[in-house]
């Protein structure tokens, strides 16, 4: 009898990098290049080229700095979230919630920031493909200490009531990177009613914008520890 010896096949994580600073590009392929289940495809030190890559190769997660020297950071994410299947990490050195809220509303699936630290990168990445939103900690810890303080009332509103059982199933799907537009699709309502069960799910939260939600609806238990995301 003959034994054909099984050969475990390893999925590559596929990524580009559109960074201008080259030290910061060093930094980041050294991560990947220490990963066996990590592939560099390409990188890119403008947006122009970088969104070019994206659409040639096709990889599965895009690490890209807001602080582009042609074109905005968040133009791109939006460019190729909409125009691409490519998951996006950001990974800047802008920390204020404004800018979080921006790069999230136009579809960041995650946001890091940048201090070369070497193993944020690689959990960033391997949560990012899992389907899942990583935020740094250093802006959740700040995200709670504003949330403790008061700073993130909404209309003087704070978190006392529960969520309807729409408003958590909208809110995991969000955490997942679904569109409104997903959204609707999957649940069979409008876009106009998903916009609604958002606004009242941020208002019963406390927050504004996507990013906060998902913070505060882990600590509070809303949201499941691994999501994956189904077509």
């Amino acid at each position: 009898m003959f034994y054909v010896p099984v050969i475990e096949v390893i999925k590559m994580i596929r990524l580009v990098i559109i960074e201008n600073e080259a030290l910061s590009r060093l930094g980041i392929k050294s991560v990947i290049n220490q990963e066996q289940d990590f592939e560099m495809c390409g990188e890119a030190d403008n947006g122009s080229e970088g969104m070019r890559l994206v659409e040639e190769l096709k990889p599965d997660i895009v690490l890209l700095d807001i602080a582009l020297p042609d074109i905005s950071g968040l133009d791109l994410i939006y460019n190729i979230k909409t125009r691409t299947d490519s998951k996006v990490i950001v990974l800047t050195y802008h920390s204020s919630q404004d800018v979080v809220n921006s790069a999230f509303q136009n579809g960041a699936d995650s946001y890091i920031l940048k201090k070369m630290d070497l193993q944020l990168i690689k959990h960033a990445i391997n949560t990012t493909h899992q389907n899942s939103s990583f935020i740094d900690p250093e802006i959740a810890k700040r995200f709670f200490r504003n949330f403790a303080s008061g700073n993130t009332k909404i209309k003087g509103k704070r978190y006392r009531e529960t969520l309807t059982a729409t408003e958590a199933q909208i809110l995991n799907l969000i955490a997942r990177g679904f569109s409104n537009k997903e959204i609707a699709e999957k649940l069979f309502i409008t876009v106009s009613t998903v916009k609604g069960h958002t606004s009242h799910l941020f208002s019963k939260l406390g927050v504004r914008g996507r990013v906060n939600a998902i913070i505060m609806a882990r600590e509070l238990g809303y949201l499941e520890t691994e999501t994956s995301r189904v077509s």
